[in-house]
């Protein structure tokens, strides 16, 4: 059943971000759980992902780790903008230049939470 809910995540994340990022769950922890739907770019993902935790969406803001970056960080490395606004992270505080002439790289980024 874990196996097959990893998968349909990890389906879900490589569908949902438009820059073919594919995410790849680390372990089975609870972080990269949380990880894994933070990285989905769907607040619905997310929402749910919570309620299975249990845990608030403010210590989740203030406490949780994505591949040893802070959320916000992680988001703005990833152009996860739904997740943020869902998250109530301000992603516009920042004026950055992003190269979009850059080749894509479609390398599986593998993805774990905070211990």
């Amino acid at each position: 059943m874990k196996v097959l809910l990893t998968a349909a995540l990890t389906a879900l994340v490589s569908m949902s971000n438009a820059h073919a990022v594919e995410f790849v769950a680390a372990d089975d922890s609870h972080a990269t759980k949380l990880c894994m739907a933070f990285a989905s770019d769907r607040p619905h993902v997310m929402l749910a992902a919570m309620r299975g935790q249990h845990t608030a969406k403010t210590r989740i803001t203030t406490k949780l780790e994505c591949n040893d970056m802070s959320l916000d960080e992680f988001a703005k490395t990833y152009s996860l903008t739904r997740n943020a606004k869902f998250m109530k992270i301000d992603l516009e505080t920042k004026t950055s230049i992003k190269d979009i002439a850059k080749a894509e790289h479609t390398m599986p980024v593998v993805l774990s939470g905070s211990k």
